[in-house]
């Protein structure tokens, strides 16, 4: 029969094992964001999509750039000039601008990249691409309208 003391110790143990469990298992979350707003060539929306989907996700994140998420819109706002037919949203995230700006560099330099989305944007008969909006975001401390927790 165990004594109470060793029962003690080792609920004790055990406890702090799944606290550390738990911190370790916290999503850091990214200190600076890019929405990115792109205009497809029409009727080419969900080959973009398609593209980011089976390759240049994958490649952003082999560089450290957070894919926050990516979204198509359900409708379209002529005030912001969003067609639901051919835009796509995303956001990612890094942790500082001076980060964004390297990790993008060294991902754009990445032959992979070059060869899915720079041949293929600079190729008049294949590109997919009309315009993208860059939008610089950082969480606004105090002010922020929803923290995020898990």
């Amino acid at each position: 029969m165990l004594k109470w003391k060793t029962i003690a110790m080792l609920g004790l143990a055990f406890g702090a094992a799944g606290i550390g469990w738990g911190y370790a298992q916290q999503q850091a979350f990214p200190g600076f964001y890019e929405l990115r707003i792109y205009k497809a060539q029409p009727g080419k929306r969900d080959a973009l999509a398609a593209r980011f989907a089976s390759r240049t996700a994958a490649i952003y994140a082999r560089h450290g750039i957070t894919n926050v998420g990516y979204f198509i819109p359900q409708q379209s706002d002529t005030e912001l000039g969003i067609d639901a037919a051919d835009t796509l949203i995303y956001m990612r995230g890094y942790p500082s601008k001076e980060e964004r700006d390297k990790r993008l560099r060294e991902a754009q330099s990445d032959p992979e990249f070059r060869e899915v989305v720079i041949a293929q944007e600079r190729d008049p008969n294949a590109k997919l691409i009309i315009k993208a909006h860059n939008i610089d975001m950082m969480p606004s401390g105090s002010f922020t309208a929803i923290k995020i927790t898990q």
